[in-house]
């Protein structure tokens, strides 16, 4: 079993601090301070091309910063591989949905899982008990997300037959079922319909209370005045704003920003 990765008392479970990206000579991140705590809900706004997922991809370990750098739990996490960011807590979704269409919407979920249990490729060549456990465990899990998003009676059909919001849906699950202490959202509403709308919503504060921290890029600025406690404004790869969703819909600068006025 992978071994979790221990808390800080005291440090915010996500810190990054004078971050800055350029590809090749745009800077689309420019010494980004911020910090998230422990079973938070925050969102991450502003126009297009801001640098959000920018930040998404450097908090990941998708891009790798050219200064600053990344704590999770008191650990430096900068130039990390994705797969070594996972393991340690973080899960995240994207901006365009990725599932495996060729496998089905269980098995979609199963590998979302698999390494969070066991990395040791020789004993799951030789299946051995330990593993029978773990795949016990993890038909479990299955069952348990299939059924919170409503996929249940599609579990073993192509995830390619899946509709758009389904999709979402799936990749949401998949980002869950490793149990993460941080889920990344990029954009989990766009492109579905108000009933899909509301059911995330629901999903996010649920598992919120549970103790989940949630960090979420969404331009559905109901969602995000809906559901977050705190919000942070990028524009043109700076950090302009933080503050509650009253403080933010009354900041000039953000208005500036996404209005021009």
């Amino acid at each position: 079993m992978v071994a979790p990765y221990p808390s800080i008392d005291g440090a915010p479970l996500l810190g990054v601090h004078r971050l800055t990206k350029r590809f090749a000579g745009v800077v689309a991140l420019n010494q980004v301070d911020l910090a998230i705590r422990n079973c938070e809900r925050v969102s991450l706004i502003g126009p297009n091309g801001s640098g959000k997922t920018t930040l998404f991809n450097c908090i990941t370990g998708f891009c790798r910063p050219e200064v600053g750098n990344i704590q999770y739990k008191g650990v430096d996490i900068t130039h990390e591989r994705p797969d070594k960011t996972a393991l340690r807590g973080i899960t995240r979704t994207f901006q365009n949905v990725k599932i495996f269409p060729s496998l089905s919407v269980a098995d979609n979920l199963a590998v979302s899982l698999q390494q969070h249990q066991e990395d040791d490729l020789m004993k799951r060549i030789l299946h051995m008990p330990s593993i029978r456990a773990l795949d016990k465990i993890a038909a479990e899990k299955v069952d348990h997300f299939l059924g919170m998003i409503g996929l249940s009676r599609l579990r073993n059909e192509s995830a390619a037959k899946l509709v758009y919001g389904q999709r979402k849906l799936l990749e949401f699950a998949c980002a869950l079922i490793p149990d993460p202490d941080l889920i990344l959202l990029d954009e989990p509403v766009a492109g579905v319909n108000t009933t899909m709308v509301d059911q995330m919503k629901r999903y996010i504060m649920e598992i919120n209370e549970q103790g989940k921290t949630f960090l979420i890029v969404e331009h559905n600025m109901g969602v995000v005045m809906d559901i977050s406690e705190r919000i942070i404004v990028l524009d043109y790869g700076v950090k302009i704003a933080e503050g509650t969703p009253a403080e933010i819909q009354q900041n000039q600068r953000v208005r500036e920003a996404y209005f021009g006025r």
